[in-house]
């Protein structure tokens, strides 16, 4: 994924994977075509998705300072996505018309906006998993699998499948831990696993996993003399800079200040 800020400008490409672009900019009088010579004109307010699939030709032509955020996702990962969620692998994307706001889209690419911002305090998981669940929409609403589309799994996970998927958690903080990983652990779609963990756990896959490692780290600050680098990653954090900055953030304190504070 990108973010971009550019002038006025127009770029004509051919889409080497899938791609999803969303507006975080109003574009008055923006040009678009797709495998056509024949260009669409009007209004694109803020929030608006366009959606390139794989091969297609595409020209756009926009006549203000444009913001926006562009996802390109591979064509497999797309495929594999769809077999999870849909349990059909082949599909057609069905880009919607100029101008089409899609709120949660929206919502999902100023999440990822925020992640790339703030890149030092992120995990390669929370963007992954943005990711998935961005794809994981265009899939439901923007492609020949939305008629088949399954109905929304009820209730949280099961004690075992929980225990199953906790245990995997810790066992694993020091390894990267995806969405699509742990959902395959439960033997659920990503989207379906999300949902029910969030209801079981009180937050997010990812969320958990970094309060988990979080919560290994604290302890081997406190009861061994490890040096703080070896802990960071140990328990899955990019540096000991990484770690201290989530540390430091919650609880006020440097894994340092920590380990003397609590001896």
């Amino acid at each position: 994924m990108t973010r971009s800020h550019t002038g006025p400008n127009a770029i004509g490409y051919t889409a080497p994977v899938h791609m999803a672009l969303v507006l975080l900019t109003p574009q008055p009088g923006r040009e678009l075509a797709l495998n056509s010579d024949r260009r669409t004109v009007g209004v694109a307010p803020a929030g608006s998705l366009e959606i390139i699939p794989a091969s297609a030709e595409v020209f756009a032509c926009w006549k203000v300072e444009k913001q926006s955020l562009l996802v390109a996702v591979d064509p497999g990962r797309l495929a594999r996505l769809a077999g999870a969620e849909f349990d059909k692998d082949c599909f057609e994307l069905h880009p919607p018309q100029l101008g089409t706001v899609d709120r949660h889209a929206h919502a999902l690419a100023q999440s990822m906006r925020y992640e790339l911002e703030n890149a030092a305090l992120s995990f390669e998981e929370s963007l992954d998993a943005l990711i998935t669940l961005f794809s994981t929409h265009l899939l439901r609403n923007y492609s020949s699998l939305r008629p088949h589309s399954s109905p929304s799994l009820n209730g949280g996970l099961s004690p075992a499948t929980w225990r199953k998927v906790n245990d995997f958690i810790q066992a694993h903080l020091s390894e990267t831990l995806s969405l699509e990983k742990l959902a395959s652990i439960a033997h659920l779609s990503p989207s379906h696993f999300a949902r029910a963990f969030g209801q079981t756990a009180g937050q997010s896959p990812h969320g958990y996993v970094v309060t988990s490692r979080l919560a290994r780290a604290r302890e081997l600050i406190v009861n061994t003399d490890l040096p703080l680098s070896q802990i960071a990653s140990s328990v899955g954090f990019a540096n000991h800079s990484h770690m201290t900055m989530r540390m430091k953030r919650l609880w006020g304190a440097t894994p340092a200040e920590y380990r003397r504070q609590q001896r």
